[in-house]
């Protein structure tokens, strides 16, 4: 009897073991959720469709690892310059629709595509773990190359790019401002609740030792993942937007950051919707747009 018993369970060890690492990779590799084919799109792409111009093309380096991405020098400069970070399982061409909100407020821009994904090198994604030092690098080549002071350029993000923005600042470098759009609060509390969403809660049982495995692969600490914790020492403004209707991130956990920021000059502001199509074309709402124009404003005067 004890024979079975304890090949049953060496057998549904085994088995956990394999779906724990094989979820691993999922966790890691959020493009093979959603494949971007940024090669087929991009010849397809009219940059006058965002009132821009055509961009530099862009290549820089973190190490020996290179990224590649896109700048748009504005002949009217006004002394500020924009990042403009995607989300999971997106590339730089996510932001075109969100650059014409900076771009008439005479602020040069600078998109880059994330490690592991769309053109840039990297085996894994790591939830901004690595991405905010690649961030770090991004600041200093655009400021070298567009002659903006660091503490003038802004940074904007979505999802993944909101989490590594917030994450890159914790103090220990020089930037102007962060707008942060949809960021979960931690790595450990967004798998949990996208995964389960995605396929089955039952994942959650595979989970801990999925993220233990992905620590391994991805040479990062999960629970040092976590723009919760990093709003602690955050002290330049800070604007959070948060889509309503996300269900894989809680609205609670902006609620949360937005709490423990250590900067006085912060907003917050829910959302139903970023962006209505007209003339085929998605564009942001005014009220979207309207709550930027107001903090971009307002963190004008306070930094003067």
């Amino acid at each position: 009897m004890k024979k079975p018993l304890s090949l049953f369970l060496l057998i549904i060890t085994l088995i956990l073991l394999v779906a724990s690492i094989y979820f691993s990779a999922f966790i890691l590799t959020p493009t093979l959720l959603s494949q971007v084919d940024e090669g087929k799109d991009k010849n397809h792409i009219s940059f006058q469709d965002y009132s821009l111009p055509e961009p530099e093309t862009i290549r820089f380096q973190n190490g020996t690892l290179r990224l590649r991405g896109w700048y748009f020098k504005h002949s009217k400069k006004q002394n500020c310059g924009m990042i403009l970070l995607h989300g999971f399982s997106e590339s730089k061409m996510q932001m075109l629709s969100y650059a014409p909100s900076f771009w008439k407020r005479g602020c040069s821009l600078f998109m880059y595509d994330a490690r592991a994904h769309g053109e840039s090198d990297g085996k894994y994604s790591t939830f901004g773990y690595h991405e905010k030092m690649d961030l770090e690098r991004a600041v200093e080549y655009f400021s070298e190359i567009d002659n903006t002071p660091e503490d003038r350029i802004g940074i904007f993000g979505v999802n993944l790019g909101a989490a590594t923005a917030l994450q890159f600042a914790d103090g220990q470098f020089d930037y102007g401002f962060i707008i942060a759009d949809t960021s979960f609060k931690d790595m450990r509390s967004y798998v949990e609740q996208s995964y389960s969403i995605a396929y089955s809660r039952m994942i959650r049982f595979i989970t801990p030792l999925s993220l233990s495995i992905a620590e391994l692969r991805g040479d990062l600490l999960v629970n040092d993942v976590s723009p919760l914790n990093t709003a602690k020492f955050i002290t330049k403004p800070v604007l959070l937007l948060h889509d309503k209707n996300e269900k894989t991130i809680d609205p609670s956990g902006s609620e949360l950051i937005f709490q423990n920021l250590k900067t006085k000059f912060k907003k917050i502001f829910y959302y139903e919707d970023s962006f209505v199509l007209k003339d085929e074309k998605k564009i942001l709402t005014e009220e979207y747009d309207g709550h930027i124009e107001i903090f971009l404003k307002e963190y004008r005067l306070a930094s003067k």
